[in-house]
């Protein structure tokens, strides 16, 4: 119980309702449209797995773990194109994901008895223009991981340390941008003994998704290490993110500094992983406002440090910022810059595959030195977490 509602209570659930009716009008709309992810991958995986089954994984037709291609196969048993399977999966996931911040919220702010707010909350999650063109427009699936990343948040915050562990051991096993959340759970679960082994359970979920694939026969070192060939795909040090490497990628770098770049930003990144983990281990009360701005900081800074980051990898740190917004009405404007930056990330690669977006291709270095200002923010609230507890632990 650590924020305030806003004042007015009037019309809230009116306006939740009108904001949800657009949401979804807008999805309806961008339902057709084809890019080239869709056309180049996921139909051609979908078409794989509906014409061989499961024996599709004795080759490397795909790039994603198994656990996101079992559901395409699920789904090529519907009578319906793969490009509307494909989004309306996502949809679920989007559906989820604001069920999942409804009773995050519900357990966390003061206002906890307010059914209008509530449904407010859950709607602005799942009408946030970065989720609804991922899923709608785009046909991506980071949706899949996010809702177990959340799902994974909320039984952290009832202290249910297993069924977050196998929470997040189903997000990691759909994308790897779910190892954004990683420093937290593993923060959380070393602060006691009796949760120590609960470290396991991720690892044992992913490879528990892996096994039909290799009894399909399936190369097991493939699709367990397939995280690996994803990660070097793509050798930019930025592939359209609003990271660090927009104000590098434009300029001309022998190999030898984009290397050393390289390696500076991962080492930066895992120093800012290892830090987050020992702080959580070490206050003496993990608050629910320390956990969600901590969520906020790793989900923000490690993206944003690392290498090779593509535009949808601040996906998570979109939803954890609204969650963010809403335990801290006076912080909103953290989610909108969060989200805006998202947005116009989107636009490089969007504006050239779809018509009524191609007026809106952006510099991403607009958005990367946009995002310090959040990224600032809210480290500047963690600082004041541990200074405060640090006063605690003395007078404790």
């Amino acid at each position: 119980m650590e924020s305030t509602a806003p004042t007015s209570q009037f019309g809230w659930k009116g306006v939740a309702l009108g904001i949800l009716g657009i949401s979804l009008v807008l999805r309806v709309l961008v339902y057709p449209v084809v890019v080239s992810d869709y056309t180049y991958f996921i139909k051609v995986w979908f078409s794989n797995l509906h014409d061989n089954g499961l024996a599709a994984f004795a080759q490397p037709f795909a790039d994603y773990a198994p656990l996101y291609l079992y559901l395409l196969k699920l789904l090529s048993y519907i009578p319906v194109s793969s490009l509307y399977s494909a989004k309306t999966l996502s949809f679920i996931f989007d559906v989820l994901i604001a069920v999942a911040g409804y009773f995050i919220l519900k357990r966390t702010v003061a206002w906890a008895n307010r059914s209008d707010l509530l449904f407010l909350a859950a709607v602005t999650l799942l009408a946030l223009p970065t989720v609804l063109i991922n899923s709608s427009l785009w046909a991506q699936s980071d949706a899949l991981y996010t809702a177990g990343v959340v799902g994974s948040l909320f039984f952290m915050l009832v202290d249910a340390p297993l069924i977050a562990s196998l929470l997040f051991g189903v997000a990691i096993s759909f994308k790897l941008q779910a190892i954004f959340f990683s420093p937290i759970l593993i923060g959380y679960l070393v602060r006691r003994r009796d949760t120590w082994p609960y470290l396991i359970v991720p690892p044992g979920v992913f490879f528990l998704t892996v096994l039909p694939a290799w009894f399909s026969g399936g190369s097991l070192s493939y699709w367990l290490f397939i995280y690996g060939a994803q990660s070097s795909e793509y050798k930019y040090l930025s592939v359209s993110a609003q990271s660090i490497f927009a104000f590098l990628q434009p300029l001309p770098l022998t190999s030898t500094q984009t290397d050393l770049a390289f390696w500076a930003g991962l080492v930066a990144a895992g120093i800012v992983a290892i830090l987050t983990v020992l702080l959580i281990a070490r206050l003496p009360q993990l608050t629910i406002r320390a956990l969600v701005t901590l969520s906020l900081a790793s989900a923000l800074v490690i993206p944003y440090l690392l290498p090779r980051m593509h535009e949808r990898y601040f996906y998570l740190a979109d939803i954890i910022a609204t969650l963010y917004a809403w335990l801290r009405p006076d912080r909103w404007w953290v989610a909108a810059i969060v989200v805006s930056t998202s947005l116009m990330s989107y636009m490089p690669f969007l504006s050239g595959q779809v018509g009524f977006l191609t007026w809106a291709h952006v510099d991403l270095r607009v958005p990367a030195m946009l995002l310090l200002i959040p990224i600032s923010t809210v480290l500047y609230d963690v600082w004041n977490i541990w200074r405060a507890q640090k006063l605690l632990r003395i007078a404790l």
